[in-house]
């Protein structure tokens, strides 16, 4: 597909090792099963309920329109083009999941 810079397959192998310091929020020490990179990342349980042993997919694209084309850097709110990976296309990283 175009535009993907990276992806993998991460599994959940530890969860709030420091302690929990947020009631909302979560951090994740995960490992990839392609590459095995590690990757700490912080993740609002409330959202994405997260339990040691699952395992998600992570992909970084230079886009997430359908067609290829790179976001211009501004938002349109009436962008209604359709995207990959169910997130609103016009919003980027800070998208609005679709359900």
């Amino acid at each position: 597909m175009a535009g993907i810079l990276f992806e993998d397959i991460f599994d959940v192998k530890d969860i709030d090792p420091e302690g929990k310091k947020f009631d909302r929020v979560s951090r994740l020490h995960c490992e990839s099963e392609s590459f095995k990179m590690d990757l700490i990342l912080d993740v609002n349980i409330q959202i994405y309920p997260v339990d040691l042993g699952d395992k998600f997919r992570l992909v970084i694209a230079s886009t997430l329109y359908e067609d290829g084309t790179l976001d211009d850097g501004e938002y349109n709110p009436t962008d209604d083009r359709p995207s990959r990976y169910g997130v609103t296309a016009g919003v980027g990283g800070g998208g609005k999941v679709e359900r």
